[in-house]
């Protein structure tokens, strides 16, 4: 065999090896288990995205979870969209975006994927990070589940449910993409559902009330279902709607 030949075919060896071991699983470093992205398990500087014509701001873009950071264990993108499952959470934990905002508008689109237990989710805003460990958070949670759709829940705050949610509340079916907005002015808190209105609640308690803290999202224990979120868009407010 000459050298050129010989060299071609220690090369192809090499490739039908490497092939072989990725068959087996093995992942090429740097990239999770199944090309996922999964989410960073420590926060890191955030720097805003730039706003568009409306003022609105970019919080995920489809690929990644830049500003982000949670359980890499539970938190992954999938299909464009932010996937929270795992088969057991000891306790709830959260998704969490490393800036904090005050006044604003917040969209985003959510689905519920039913599983084996309590499936629950939701929004936090204006909350503040208690183990960055476990990725615990405490503060304004707007809500998702049987019941639960638009409701506003002091979640770790002691407080519970506040307010009443209003009238005409349909929680979307399992698996379906519902819109979610938020509106925090001043203590002026307004939850929208698939574009209707479903709760208005003023917090008049100066000092478990929140003005200011971090957006993330909630994976809820005992798990053993999927929540899904996508295309998450802030609009900053002037912060008029003290009452």
């Amino acid at each position: 065999m000459s050298t050129r030949a010989a060299l071609a075919a220690l090369g192809l060896a090499v490739a039908c090896c490497w092939g072989s071991v990725n068959a087996g699983g093995e992942k090429p470093a740097g990239q999770p288990a199944g090309g996922a992205v999964t989410a960073s398990p420590t926060p890191e500087k955030v720097e805003l995205p730039k706003a568009d014509q409306d003022g609105w701001i970019s919080l995920f873009d489809g690929k990644g979870l830049k500003g982000w950071y949670g359980d890499p264990k539970i938190w992954r993108v999938e299909n464009s969209y932010i996937s929270g499952k795992v088969d057991k959470a000891a306790g709830n934990t959260f998704l969490i975006y490393n800036h904090p905002f005050a006044d604003f508008e917040l969209t985003a689109k959510c689905a519920l994927v039913k599983g084996t237990g309590f499936t629950n989710s939701g929004i936090q805003y204006r909350s503040k990070v208690v183990n960055k460990d476990k990725w615990v958070v405490h503060g304004y949670q707007a809500d998702m589940g049987d019941n639960y759709w638009g409701a506003l829940y002091d979640e770790g705050g002691g407080r519970g449910l506040l307010g009443k949610k209003l009238p005409g509340v349909k929680a979307p079916p399992f698996g379906e993409w519902a819109d979610y907005k938020i509106i925090a002015q001043g203590n002026h808190l307004q939850h929208y559902l698939n574009g209707t209105k479903v709760f208005d609640f003023t917090d008049t308690d100066a000092k478990k009330g929140a003005r200011e803290g971090i957006i993330a999202l909630q994976y809820h224990a005992p798990g053993g279902f999927e929540v899904r979120f996508k295309d998450l868009k802030i609009k900053i407010l002037d912060g008029k709607g003290e009452k």
